[in-house]
């Protein structure tokens, strides 16, 4: 019986653990609305040198996680979401903010 309590028990632990993805308010746009905002990020992003990946509108975890990092960077809540306000950040924030190892 212990045999199998312990693996469900870690098991359980490691989920409650684990931080769950937090809902964006993007998710809820319409779809064309959703991929313009992410593409518009994606662009700016590598041009900041944070490596968000191909310009195709998908929030993917490269994305995602060029999002955060300049999140971090910029000093703003970090939460892995697109919005207008990251976009205008990206865009319009004076100095710019870089990567690591990178200047405009």
């Amino acid at each position: 019986m212990t045999r199998f309590l312990l693996p469900a028990l870690c098991a359980a632990t490691l989920m409650a653990a684990a931080p769950a993805f937090a809902a964006c308010d993007s998710d809820n746009l319409p779809d064309s609305m959703r991929q313009a905002f992410v593409s518009g990020t994606q662009e700016a992003l590598n041009e900041h040198g944070f490596k968000a990946g191909s310009v195709d509108g998908r929030m993917g975890a490269r994305t995602r996680s060029a999002i955060r990092a300049y999140q971090r960077a910029a000093k703003l809540p970090v939460d892995g979401c697109v919005s207008q306000q990251l976009l205008d950040h990206l865009n319009f924030t004076q100095p710019k903010i870089y990567a690591p190892g990178r200047r405009g």
